[in-house]
């Protein structure tokens, strides 16, 4: 390849592949830490709202009474289970598999050859092909962590 075309290949990589990873990065990062506030934000009003059960239950209305009790009841289990399924989607850990792959892409995004520099055909080809292989290496890696977090979560022997 020419220094023209290396280029080119240069831009095509980077929009195609790189920056097209580092978008959908950014946007699963960010749904997956919103799912995981969310659900900690539920569960946190979940207990609220039983802990205001109980302080009104001792209002002596009958139909108030009985829906305090039941509300008292009723939101640490809803708690508990909204918990168990935060837990169980990993919300946290798929997060930061995400994170740490965004991080690693803006860190080469910031150590991309320059196209417009003035260094020789060979040390430009060496440079992008290291670029090419450090971010292949970046979304390797970030796959690999899928099969650890799958094997993490095996169900428990009964």
């Amino acid at each position: 390849m020419n220094r023209s075309e290396m280029q080119q290949f240069l831009q095509f990589y980077q929009l195609h592949r790189h920056k097209n990873q580092l978008d959908y990065y950014v946007k699963r990062e960010k749904e997956y830490t919103h799912a995981q506030n969310q659900a900690i934000w539920l569960s946190i009003g979940l207990i609220f709202l039983a802990a205001l059960a109980g302080a009104f239950e001792a209002i002596p209305v009958s139909w108030f009474q009985l829906t305090c009790l039941l509300l008292a009841a009723i939101c640490p289990i809803l708690s508990t289970a909204l918990a168990g399924y935060n837990a169980l989607y990993a919300f946290e850990q798929q997060a930061k598999i995400y994170r740490d792959a965004r991080q690693n892409l803006e860190t080469l995004a910031v150590q991309a050859p320059d196209i417009q520099s003035d260094q020789d055909e060979a040390e430009f080809a060496q440079q992008v092909e290291r670029f090419v292989l450090e971010t292949e290496l970046v979304l390797n890696t970030e796959r690999g962590y899928w099969g650890q977090l799958a094997k993490d979560m095996k169900p428990l022997d009964v």
